[in-house]
């Protein structure tokens, strides 16, 4: 990990780690992991003990690699279903958040946190989306933000994994909003303030950027042609490493022998996944069929005749889910983007899977007026989001590090890019016969091993979020000392 190449004014660093940077010597950055590889092909493996020296397995128990990921859902959230009204431990779930549930104990529910300095008056989701995550207010005409708390992470990390890190999406339809430019919309994850990196929405080259050797973005032709021949044929990657697996295996002891197969399982059903999603019937699919080229995304039904949606939403969640899951198992980078959707009018069009049906756009309900009708409408997507959210973080608790999970060796952040739709605000919204306090939705799943005091809901008093983002990246062994416009020192309470 090194600071020195974080340059930006959005955050600033302890004078004295930077010093202590500085008298470092140089050294190459390569990580000690096994690799199967085959023709045109190669899986990076989980962790295993077996293969460790004595000195690397007393370094991984110690130090265990922390992730970080920023999850954004989009347009606010119906508060009184949303805010839990009591506090501490023992606090009950909220309707929304009853999906977390499984995994309650490693979750931290907040209240009273504000992000006001990042957003224009208006609040507006053309720049909402890059100040959820640089707590700083986006410029116009011009491209001007700060850098992203993710980023600050993961360029400190450097070459620690192979994908410095992943920036995902469930749609790349975005728009101007009151005339910000329109990247602003599309992306949370910015390298630097004039820098953005817009997201992957396909389940396809997500898969062949993890297991398939970056075929499709490494302009190889022989990777190229060996990955069309594999589509073409149904040939899965791991085929082209069995070889390889077989010697890797004899030299496994039974419980790494197991966490290989299961991991190898996890690999082998998301590829199968998304080669029947490329296969399907066209206008059916999420890929287009035959083809590992950007969702089909089709219009949706809103009103303003501008929404556009995948056509099957949970499917590709799940998909994505499986895909971040195995990214973080195989420690291809350690740092995520993933925007469920876009803000505004970017956001979904209909809601045809839930139970019942919901015929109305997302963003036009978040404008409720504060009609408790509509608000519980809203409060049923949100519950679908969350438990999106959920099985996400049961799928990592589910896997071992150790005596840890990867969830307990993450930090897992989740917002959206206002707190309330109809108010376009960024802190505490009044709900008429709702008391408890409010201000920007936020989780934190995780404790980046056991450092932060989960299973609790926080209330705190108009707090910054950027003074959250301080305490997060510290955590993360990252000394920022300020971040964003308003972020000056490390939100306290959050320590085990």
């Amino acid at each position: 990990m090194s600071i020195l190449r974080i340059r930006d004014k959005n955050v600033s660093f302890d004078p004295r780690a930077l010093a202590a940077e500085q008298r470092k010597p140089a050294k190459l950055l390569i990580p000690r992991r096994a690799i199967l590889r085959g023709a045109a092909a190669c899986i990076a493996l989980p962790t295993l003990e077996s293969l460790l020296s004595r000195s690397e397995a007393r370094a991984q128990a110690v130090s265990p690699a922390l992730r970080f990921m920023c999850w954004h859902i989009p347009v606010g959230v119906w508060g009184p279903s949303w805010f839990p009204v009591d506090t501490g431990t023992n606090y009950t779930l909220s309707p929304t958040l009853t999906s977390l549930a499984p995994v309650k104990s490693k979750v931290l529910v907040f209240a009273g946190i504000q992000n006001t300095p990042a957003v224009n008056p208006q609040g507006s989701h053309g720049c909402g989306p890059p100040g959820m995550t640089t707590c700083m207010q986006g410029q116009k005409p011009q491209i001007q933000v700060g850098i992203s708390v993710d980023q600050v992470y993961a360029q400190s990390l450097g070459t620690a994994t192979r994908i410095p890190s992943l920036q995902i999406s469930g749609t790349d339809s975005t728009f101007s909003d009151v005339s910000y430019p329109a990247v602003y919309n599309g992306t949370t994850a910015w390298a630097s303030a004039t820098q953005p990196l817009p997201p992957i929405a396909n389940a396809g080259l997500i898969f062949d950027q993890l297991f398939a050797g970056g075929a499709t973005t490494s302009g190889n032709p022989t990777a190229i042609a060996a990955a069309a021949k594999r589509l073409a044929l149904r040939k899965s990657v791991l085929d082209e490493v069995m070889g390889e697996q077989a010697a890797l295996v004899a030299r496994l002891g039974a419980i790494d022998k197991a966490k290989l197969d299961e991991y190898l399982t996890s690999v082998r059903a998301s590829e199968t996944a998304v080669q029947q999603a490329m296969t399907a019937p066209a206008g059916s699919n999420i890929c287009s069929a035959g083809t590992m080229t950007r969702p089909n995304i089709t219009n949706g039904p809103d009103t303003n005749g501008n929404g556009k949606q995948i056509p099957d939403p949970p499917t590709y969640s799940a998909m994505m889910i499986n895909l971040m899951t195995l990214a973080f198992q195989c420690d291809a980078t350690r740092v995520i983007n993933y925007q469920q959707m876009n803000g505004g009018h970017s956001s979904y069009s209909s809601f045809p899977w839930l139970t019942p049906a919901i015929n109305k756009d997302h963003h036009g309900m978040s404008h409720h007026n504060g009609d408790v009708a509509t608000g519980l409408l809203l409060a049923r997507v949100e519950a679908w989001e969350i438990s999106l959210f959920s099985s996400f973080l049961q799928k990592l608790d589910a896997i071992k590090e150790g005596s840890n999970s990867i969830l307990d060796n993450s930090l897992i952040f989740l917002s959206s890019e206002i707190a309330d739709g109809n108010g376009h605000n960024q802190g505490a919204t009044s709900y008429a016969g709702f008391s408890a306090p409010t201000g920007k939705p936020i989780l934190l799943a995780g404790s980046a091993g056991g450092k932060i005091s989960t299973g609790r809901h926080a209330i705190y008093n108009n707090a910054a979020q950027a003074d959250l983002f301080i305490a997060l990246l510290n955590t993360l062994g990252v000394p920022a000392k300020t971040f964003g416009a308003a972020g000056t020192a490390p939100l306290t309470g959050l320590t085990a």
